[in-house]
């Protein structure tokens, strides 16, 4: 008996995402847990993924209604984690950048690019908690239990195209400042925010992909259970592949910050951007090996 098409696509998603894990898994390592840098969230993904499909497989197989709306809910938490990985690296171009001050404008978009940054990630967990909640509830045979599901969901997913196009914006100020030569910072730093930029149209399609399924109720090409496997194919799965891809790269290429080497910023204390903790200093200067 053939697979059908979800199990087909769920196979080579758990191929995609076991190398992925292993690779993230060694760039957390090397850069640390503690840095906020983001590819720690390429490691969740990467097991929502696993743990997903694997659901989603077994419930093509054993017609289990549980293990689809399981497998519904985890497929539909793809674009969170992504977003907090382009925040955390954002987050790192961000630091670099704050470190050279020209002028009170450049000084005042830095201040508010690094507040959005770290407002961002409080945000997108509730954007998160809503979207999971919502979505579990989308599968309730209790016509309000329904209803709320559809409001909570779309209220997740408005929650996230705000912010992307938050981020859309620091990463245009950060790329202004930088490519027209006023920042000098490091390669890496450069590596990390091409990553970025080349990530924001696939992200872009994902997030258009979230919206239609949420809001396009009448739809039965977006749904989160079933739809047209290949319009998810193209505009979820291809997409996150890619935005994966450019982010570990990026990692890999990334180099590491030594501990024993940060200090605080003299710009971050001053608009009080940190803490006067140089140990534990969000904002840092360092010589990167």
């Amino acid at each position: 008996m053939p697979l059908p098409e979800t199990s087909r696509l769920a196979i080579a998603d758990i191929v995609f995402y076991i190398p992925a894990l292993i690779v993230s898994i060694i760039i957390v390592a090397r850069h640390g847990f503690d840095r906020q840098l983001g590819w720690v969230f390429l490691t969740f993904l990467a097991l929502i993924r696993l743990i997903g499909n694997s659901e989603e497989i077994a419930a093509n197989a054993q017609h289990s209604n549980g293990l689809f709306i399981a497998a519904a809910v985890l497929n539909g938490l793809g674009l969170g984690p992504l977003l907090l990985a382009m925040i955390g690296m954002l987050k790192r171009v961000e630091q670099a950048v704050s470190q050279t001050r020209v002028n009170a404008n450049r000084c005042l978009l830095q201040v508010a690019s690094a507040r959005f940054l770290n407002l961002s990630r409080i945000a997108l967990l509730v954007g998160l908690i809503l979207a999971a909640v919502g979505s579990a509830k989308l599968y309730s045979s209790d016509p309000s239990e329904h209803s709320q599901g559809i409001t909570l969901a779309r209220a997740g997913i408005v929650i996230f195209l705000v912010l992307f196009l938050g981020l859309v914006g620091v990463t245009t100020v950060l790329a202004s400042s930088i490519f027209r030569g006023r920042e000098p910072v490091n390669i890496g730093e450069r590596r990390i925010l091409y990553a970025v930029i080349a990530s924001v149209p696939f992200l872009a399609v994902r997030l258009l992909y979230s919206l239609l399924v949420f809001f396009d109720t009448t739809s039965s090409t977006f749904t989160l259970r079933g739809g047209n496997t290949w319009v998810r194919s193209f505009m979820s799965v291809a997409e996150e592949w890619i935005t994966v891809i450019l982010y570990l790269t990026a990692g890999l290429a990334a180099p590491r910050i030594a501990r024993s080497e940060l200090e605080v910023s003299p710009f971050g204390e001053a608009y009080g951007l940190v803490d006067s903790e140089p140990a534990h200093s969000k904002v840092y200067t360092a010589r990167q090996t």
